[in-house]
């Protein structure tokens, strides 16, 4: 059986379980290392898997007597507690469990549903669960495997999207349909693909809300994801699994219509029409829409408004032609047979992306900035998930030419001078990755960092005793006492 078959399967078994039961189950025994409620706990370890972790938030009225709704969160970097503690003030707030994994990460499909399986089963087995209201929520790869385990499980309440959408072989469907709330910075790298996503959505009938945000390619605020919660709780309110709260609805409407007449009076009538006609959906029997819907009717009418979806389109479009005209130079390099050539096209492709990023931080015009700091976002990403397999398969030389590129055009991220050390290690030269290990520490990498990041990497064991390398891990604890 496979491995994505075993998931269906178990969460299927799972969500079975919990729905033939009628009340909550007895709490587990508890210790004093349990989470506190009101507390944000960085690690939980699994009982039953070990090795598996997750950081966890508990809303302080949590009592195991009625059931809680839970957001299952995962972080590119297995770094739960980051995305746990910017939902925590809206957790708080609307009564929901926060777990996230300490384990998945960007990478290959098995950790990441060995993360999922091991967060469920925990999960269940310690807190008082309502598995009619579950939902699954990440940034980049973990926004595309929030979207896939809600498609597998058919359990998912909702799945909160953070700076990607589907994954590409599994895209959105009406055999599986779920509410998807949306978040995009304006200059994240895959700020066209939400965009044309929320259009996908709005054809197939999803109930969907895409949140532009001042940003990268990075976690929504805390003030974000309050909204988003805000949003999902009014969907529930619409199909019975929460209660009406008059109240609380006429505050949101109060606050999504101040968010669109913001955008209008800063002139940003694309974006205020699209908040308009946005709320109006989702307020639609709650309450009364008319004055929504009479104000999107006018916007839509208004020529700024088609102007401004023609900019968006060519934006996006800028942005990948620039994206494509790096990547096709440096596969090309990579396919030329001579030595010649293929230095040629990198040095090529080297140059475009230094010009890229000259360019972006020169660049005055917000409208034109944004679209080039997508492009070299995109770019970083592309060439760090490009180089990342080929430096796992052992294909050191080609990977060495796409971590280059993700270095030029970040020279700020500590992850390529990381990652040419490793190569450059595997290749025998232990100058060039000195070199590199010394960038790293320049980016930002602490001595103990560096310390930990060689000790894990046999490849780099040979450095371990260069005098150069002790300079670099000076100031590490463990090399603290070996000096005094």
């Amino acid at each position: 059986m496979s491995q994505v078959l075993r998931f269906c399967l178990f969460f299927s078994l799972l969500c079975a379980s919990a729905f033939a039961q009628d009340k909550p189950s007895p709490p587990q025994p508890s210790d004093s290392s349990d989470p506190k409620p009101g507390q944000l706990t960085p690690s939980v370890p699994c009982v039953a898997v070990p090795g598996q972790s997750y950081a966890l938030y508990l809303p302080s009225n949590y009592t195991p007597t009625r059931r809680w709704p839970i957001v299952y969160v995962f972080e590119p970097g297995a770094r739960g507690a980051l995305p746990a503690g910017l939902m925590q003030a809206a957790a708080e707030r609307y009564g929901y469990l926060v777990v996230g994994s300490n384990n998945s990460h960007n990478g290959p499909g098995k950790p990441q549903l060995d993360a999922a399986q091991a967060m469920w089963g925990d999960t269940h087995a310690r807190f008082a669960i309502d598995d009619r209201r579950v939902y699954f929520a990440g940034l980049s790869g973990g926004a595309h495997l929030s979207a896939r385990l809600a498609q597998l499980c058919k359990c998912a309440q909702g799945v909160f999207l953070n700076g990607a959408g589907f994954e590409m072989g599994t895209p959105p469907s009406r055999d599986v349909m779920f509410p998807v709330f949306a978040m995009a910075g304006m200059t994240d790298c895959n700020y066209g693909e939400l965009v044309e996503l929320d259009a996908q959505l709005e054809s197939l009938g999803f109930p969907h809300f895409l949140r532009r945000f001042d940003g990268g390619h990075e976690w929504a605020s805390p003030a974000v994801w309050g909204e988003a919660m805000a949003w999902m709780a009014l969907l529930e309110m619409k199909d019975g699994r929460q209660r009406r709260d008059d109240a609380f609805i006429a505050a949101e409407l109060q606050r999504a219509t101040g968010r669109a007449r913001k955008l209008e009076n800063a002139g940003e009538l694309y974006f205020a029409w699209g908040e308009y006609r946005a709320a109006a959906v989702t307020f639609a029997g709650l309450t009364d829409t008319n004055a929504l819907k009479e104000r999107a009717d006018a916007l839509e009418k208004n020529p700024a408004v088609r102007a401004g979806a023609k900019q968006e389109k060519a934006e996006i479009e800028q942005q990948r032609r620039m994206e494509q005209d790096i990547f096709r130079i440096i596969t090309s390099g990579l396919r030329d047979a001579s030595q010649e050539g293929r230095n040629s096209l990198r040095m090529d492709a080297l140059m475009r992306m230094r010009h890229l990023r000259e360019d972006t931080l020169k660049e005055k015009r917000p409208e034109t900035r944004r679209v080039l700091e997508r492009a070299r976002g995109g770019m970083f990403v592309s060439m760090i998930e490009t180089g990342g397999p080929l430096l796992d398969a052992g294909d050191y030389a080609a990977a060495e030419s796409y971590f280059e590129l993700a270095a030029e055009a970040r020279p700020d991220s500590t992850w390529p001078y990381l990652a040419l050390a490793r190569c450059r290690a595997s290749m025998g030269d232990k100058k060039e990755a000195l070199r590199e290990l010394k960038r790293a520490r320049e980016a930002g990498v602490s001595p103990s960092e560096l310390a930990q990041f060689v000790k894990t990497n046999p490849k780099l064991a040979p450095l371990a005793d260069d005098p150069k390398y002790q300079e670099l891990i000076a100031d590490a604890p463990a090399n603290r006492a070996v000096h005094q």
